[in-house]
Formats: structure tokens, C-alpha cells, sequence
């Protein structure tokens, strides 16, 4: 008899196993009162066990990367399957768990997922609970080929070549890296083991300065990638001093243009190969950029990195392909070769880790060298305060655990996050916080979550704090408590068969409150049995709804969150509320 149903996945080519009925049942445990003290912490003897096969001819995948997760496994545990795609985790404790399986060239797949970028389902492991016969039936990852051309249309051998698709990271949309290779002596390249989906192809030329003053030329400048031989591979040397100005090659995209609003999306279907993708890269006119970096004194700063970026691109660290980055030298200054024409924004950081000095101003680059820049760096923000603990439970918790963070509000990175211990007292100091629009995080242990933040007895929870260089903000007063609100239940159809298909949505009914990455937007995934747990919210009124949204991150969009809010419940979370709300999924959804 079987407790869940195979689960198509991208089509129906993804498919996990079924569990066995008879390894559901929980082992049976003697009554507390009846075991003595020394005997009541029992060995965990759960297991997890089954085997991954090739979705198209079913052989057994060997040496195949298995993780197993879980919050009661710190750290969480991984194997390889064997000769006959086996995998089996013993000695597991109570808990629920997140399956997930991984091999080069295939797709990765998790336990219960149905299309790519997904979440997977998790399983619940009762203790003492044996559950086998999972079964991973991998798909082969879907390939784009081609070739990259120079000017002249002859191969473009040591390209670096991209293939980018948009997804969720940090709360919002972006073009992120999903593969990439090099081109060969013949320009030709093969990017494989991708998801179904759409692609844009970039490919980045090692920019070799064909300008008077040689290859790679200039103190800690690079031009995309790391300098190399300039005559690896047959790429021809520089012509040297006679000519008459520098070009190089600006990362491109297929086919052929210089911006992601231009270029051709690739679709690939699940375990499909397009070839052919060949485009020829722009030769430009490109520039060089020189200045030197001073402290806020005058002073001439020794070390630290200077990072150029496009315009519009918030990370401080240079995209795929599309940044440029150098070390300051020992006299302050610096020297970014190969620019091509465009509007950036440099970024520049001093290496003093106690105290960073930090840097950001536009740059315009239309064919001629820029010389001649003054970089002043500006000291960060301080913050300080204290952290307290609500207990309304005998949760131990040692404060020294807890973390303080002031993440930028706006994405923009100008290095390391900077992050501050909480001591004995229950006081923190977080120094060096870069200008700009922050809010304060925390990072908990398991059971406690963040209550509140204040600064100078005003709510800023949930509203970023604008802070100025140089500037001590004190009296911040961060609260967590052991009292967690909770929303359970289950989903089932009409016949009360469970469904693990959907994803439980909960999202607040205010809708100020519809931002990236907000504490009051929380999904789960029910597992085999159709249970769904929401754990952690912040008292205030929710809807809530079953979806079954495209990828991971998609709920953050304020459009798809209006889209639901029709056909969802809602519900009023207090402090520490716990609320059961069971969803029906009706028989043809």
C-alpha cells in the first residue's frame, strides 16, 4: 500500500518514489515515568534509505551526491550511492527532513519536486521510523553549444562563456550565472547540465590591451579575468607601441549585442541540447581609468580593492563579466584597463577591518582614458545596543550565540557584511557600516526569533534606518522571545487523501508590508503525509493560501501575492498563537 503517490516533476520525467505503508509506523516508546534517569536519552534509530536511477533507460546512478537536512541534524549529513545507486542514512533522530540529490550532468533533483527551482517536500521521520524505497529518477541537464567569433569572424579561443537566467535571490529578481566554460582553440564552446528554462548566453574575451602601453598594462587592473599569457593559445601578441589607441572586446551577449534588454533568451526544453548558438564579439574603443584613494584625512590609503561596476547593477562585486576590479597599490593609487564605453559606478574599500573606510561615486566612460580620479574614503556608521531575551519557557540559550547584522536596504555590497557578537551583558557593537539605507537583523538560535528592534524608542523593526558616515547610532534595543506563533494543518483533496503538490502561503493582509525578504511573508511545504507547519510569524493579520508558484522566491513579487489573496483564508496571529487552518484542494485544480 502506498502513503503518497509518485510525483511528476518537470513534466513527468522527475519523479520521486513512494513510501512504503508498512515502514510508516512509529516505534512504539515506554511511558517517561517508567524509564530511568540515566535511560531516557535514547540512540536515534531512524533511517532514510533508497536509490537514484537515469530517468530516461532507469540504471542505477553510482556516486551520486546524497544530502540529507534537517534541524534536529546540525550541519545535516551526506553519502555517495553505491554501484547500484543506493543510498541509506541510519541512526537518524525524530525530525523533519529535506532530501536532495545532485550528480554533474544531471539536474539536481529534491525529494517531492515537480518543476525545477521548486522547492521539494519534506519527510517527516517519526522516531524510530524506517522509511526506504525512496527512489530519485535523475534527468540528464539540458546543453547550449556554439561558437565565438572575433571581429573578423575567425574563432575566439579562451572566452570565457555564461549561460544567465533570472531568479529569485535575496527577495528580488536577477540575472544570475547558471553555467559557464571557456572556448577552445576553434571558439567553440558546450555549457551542459542546465535546468529547463530560458538562458541568455554572455561571453567575455580576455581583453588583451591592444593599445601603446602592452598587454595588460597598468598596477591592479584587470579587464574582466585574471591576466594571462598574452599568447596562450595562439591569441596574437599586441601590437605594441605604434598603435594608435586601445580597443578590446565588451562582454557580449548572443547574438551579438552589448545588453541583456538586447540579447536572444535560449528555451530549453528538460534533457535537450541547442546548438549552434554563435555570435561574434564587439571590438570597442576602450578605456583606461587612474586615480588614487585617500582616507578621509589625506592620507594616502595602502591597501584595499577598487571594484567597477555598471550602472544599475547594486552588488559591489563585479557581475559575471561585467566588472572590473583592482587592488589599491602602496601609494593609493590604482589603474582599471579595457572599460568599454558606459556608465558605472565605482566602489572602493580600505582593508582596515577594525574600521573600513568606504567609497562610491559615478563614472562615465565614453572612449577616452579617465585620469586623474580623487577616491576619498568616508568612515562607516557605528551601531550600538543591547540585545534582550523574552523567555516564557524554560529555553536555555546562550546570548554570546546571537549575532547583529545591518544589512543594506538597497542590495548595494561594498564588502564583507559586517557583524557584531552579543557579550555576556547582552551588548553589541557593530562598527563600520557603510552610508546608506540599512535595517538591523539579527541572527538567533533555534527557538527564538526577533521580536523587535528600536532605536531611540522608535519601531524600526521592519523600516530601514538611513545612516551617515561617521555616524554612532546607540540606544538600539533588539528583543527575541521563545514565543513562536505557529500555523499547522493539513492539505488534502476532497476525498481527505493528502496532497503535497501546493506550497502553504501565508502573507500579511496590510500590504506596505510586501517587500523582499519580509518577516511576514513564510512558506512551507507540506510533507508525505500533507502536514504543513508555519512557524515564527509575527502576530498581525494573514492571508492564507495553497499555491504552486514557478520557483523558489516567487512570492515576494507584490503582483503574485494579489493575484492569491482572492481565494485565501485569513486569519488573526497574536503572540504566540498557535492556529490550525486544514485547505481541501478541490478534485480537477
Amino acid at each position: 500500500m502506498r502513503l503518497a503517490s509518485v510525483l511528476p516533476v518537470v513534466a513527468v520525467a522527475l519523479t520521486c518514489g513512494a513510501l512504503a505503508a508498512a515502514q510508516q509506523a512509529p516505534t512504539a516508546a515506554r511511558p517517561t515515568r517508567d524509564i530511568p534517569a540515566q535511560q531516557t536519552a535514547k540512540p536515534a534509530t531512524g533511517r532514510i534509505a533508497g536509490r537514484v536511477l537515469t530517468a530516461d533507460s532507469g540504471r542505477p546512478v553510482k556516486r551520486a551526491r546524497v544530502l540529507l537536512n534537517a534541524p534536529e541534524l546540525p550541519g545535516g549529513r551526506g553519502t555517495l550511492t553505491d554501484d547500484q545507486g543506493v543510498f541509506d542514512f541510519t541512526e537518524l533522530p525524530q525530525g523533519r527532513y529535506t532530501l536532495a540529490v545532485s550528480k554533474s550532468g544531471y539536474v539536481n533533483l529534491a525529494y517531492g519536486q515537480r518543476r525545477p527551482l521548486q522547492p521539494g517536500t519534506p519527510l517527516q521521520l517519526n522516531d524510530g521510523q524506517q522509511i526506504r524505497n525512496l527512489e530519485f529518477r535523475l534527468p540528464r541537464g539540458s546543453v547550449i553549444s556554439g561558437h565565438v567569433l572575433d571581429e573578423a569572424g575567425e574563432p575566439l579561443p579562451g572566452a570565457t562563456v555564461r549561460a544567465m537566467s533570472y531568479r529569485y535571490a535575496q527577495g528580488a529578481r536577477q540575472l544570475v550565472s547558471a553555467g559557464n566554460t571557456q572556448t577552445d582553440d576553434r571558439g567553440e564552446y558546450r555549457i551542459w547540465g542546465l535546468n529547463p528554462g530560458e538562458y541568455y548566453i554572455t561571453a567575455v574575451a580576455r581583453n588583451f590591451n591592444l593599445g601603446q602601453n602592452g598587454p595588460f598594462a597598468g598596477r591592479g587592473g584587470r579587464g574582466g579575468l585574471p591576466p594571462a599569457s598574452p599568447n596562450v593559445g595562439g591569441t596574437p601578441p599586441s601590437p605594441g607601441a605604434d598603435a594608435a589607441e586601445q580597443s578590446g572586446y565588451a562582454p557580449t551577449y548572443y547574438p551579438g549585442v552589448e545588453s541583456i534588454a538586447e540579447a536572444r533568451p535560449i528555451n530549453l526544453a528538460l534533457s535537450s541540447e541547442s546548438l549552434d548558438i554563435n555570435f561574434g564579439m564587439l571590438l570597442v574603443r576602450t578605456s583606461r581609468i587612474t586615480g588614487q584613494v585617500l582616507a578621509s584625512d589625506g592620507t594616502t590609503v595602502s591597501t584595499g580593492n577598487v571594484v567597477l561596476t555598471p550602472e544599475g547593477q547594486q552588488s559591489g562585486r563585479p557581475g559575471p563579466g561585467t566588472g572590473f576590479g583592482g587592488r589599491i597599490q602602496w601609494d593609493g593609487g590604482f589603474t582599471l584597463v579595457n572599460v568599454p564605453p558606459g556608465r558605472y559606478v565605482l566602489r572602493a574599500r580600505g582593508d582596515d577591518w577594525d574600521q573600513p573606510q568606504y567609497a562610491m561615486m559615478p563614472v562615465s566612460v565614453a572612449g577616452a582614458d579617465v585620469t586623474g580620479l580623487n577616491v576619498i574614503l568616508t568612515p562607516g556608521a557605528s551601531i550600538t545596543g543591547s540585545v534582550t531575551l523574552q523567555r516564557s519557557q524554560s529555553l536555555s540559550a546562550d546570548i554570546t550565540q546571537f549575532r547583529v547584522s545591518a544589512p543594506s536596504a538597497d542590495g548595494t555590497n561594498l564588502g564583507p557584511q559586517q557583524n557584531a557578537r552579543v557579550d555576556g551583558a547582552g551588548q553589541f557593537t557593530l562598527d563600520g557600516v557603510p552610508a546608506g539605507s540599512h535595517w538591523i537583523r539579527a541572527q538567533a538560535p533555534r527557538g527564538w526569533v526577533l521580536k523587535s528592534v528600536t532605536a531611540d524608542g522608535r519601531d524600526v523593526t521592519d523600516t530601514a534606518i538611513d545612516l551617515r558616515s561617521g555616524q554612532r547610532l546607540g540606544n538600539v534595543a533588539v528583543v527575541f522571545t521563545d514565543k513562536l506563533s505557529e500555523i499547522n494543518g493539513t492539505i488534502t483533496d476532497e476525498q481527505g487523501t493528502p496532497v503535497t503538490d501546493f506550497t502553504m502561503l501565508a502573507f500579511p493582509v496590510e500590504s506596505s508590508l510586501w517587500i523582499p525578504l519580509s518577516r511576514y511573508i513564510m512558506t512551507a511545504r507540506p510533507d508525505q503525509n500533507g502536514t504543513f507547519q508555519l512557524r515564527g510569524l509575527p502576530p498581525g493579520e494573514y492571508y492564507l493560501a495553497a499555491v504552486d508558484p514557478t520557483e523558489a522566491g516567487e512570492w515576494f513579487e507584490p503582483s503574485y501575492l494579489d493575484e492569491h489573496r482572492v481565494s485565501a483564508v485569513r486569519l488573526l496571529l497574536g503572540d504566540g498563537d498557535i492556529k490550525t487552518q486544514n485547505v481541501k484542494i478541490a478534485t480537477g485544480r
